[in-house]
């Protein structure tokens, strides 16, 4: 069933999870009015991020969401209730997102991780929502972890100009 059409294509779910699984998330979001979020429940890591200055929270999303392509992502972190819904007495936060499966490290399994800008306390066993507004490039492997740091940095700074 059509959503709505627009002078290009129809809007169905179709198309949307199309765009999702594509990386295109700010299409995904011009289509649903709003950006595509994935819910879930942050787990353990590895806590790589926490040693490289960048601690993140390592969701677990059911296995039947749409999870964009691998890559990172500016987008926004919300608090969600037992229900799913977004909790409105905490603001969202803007993030940098990883979606991918860490090649720097010959990681194995894909993983959605969000460092949240700003933000230093315990998230485990939270339920949030990741709200995904902009890809900013591809995951890639690195020669090195400086060189990882360096561009995790960077990605940092264009969610914040991104996001504000």
């Amino acid at each position: 069933m059509s959503l709505k059409k627009t002078a290009h294509h129809p809007i169905s779910s179709t198309y949307i999870r199309s765009c999702v699984q594509a990386g295109d998330v700010a299409a995904a979001a011009q289509a649903l009015g709003r950006p595509h979020r994935l819910d879930g429940v942050v787990v353990r890591g590895d806590q790589r991020g926490r040693d490289l200055g960048f601690p993140t929270a390592n969701v677990r999303a059911d296995p039947q969401a749409a999870v964009p392509a691998d890559g990172v992502y500016a987008g926004r972190v919300v608090r969600i209730d037992e229900w799913g819904n977004t909790r409105t007495d905490v603001e969202p936060r803007p993030a940098a997102i990883s979606v991918g499966s860490n090649p720097t490290f010959e990681g194995m399994h894909q993983s959605v991780e969000a460092y949240v800008l700003d933000f230093d306390g315990d998230l485990y066993g939270q339920n949030l929502g990741i709200e995904f507004v902009q890809r900013l490039r591809d995951m890639q492997r690195f020669d090195s972890i400086g060189d990882l740091v360096n561009q995790m940095a960077a990605d940092v700074a264009q969610t914040r100009e991104l996001l504000g």
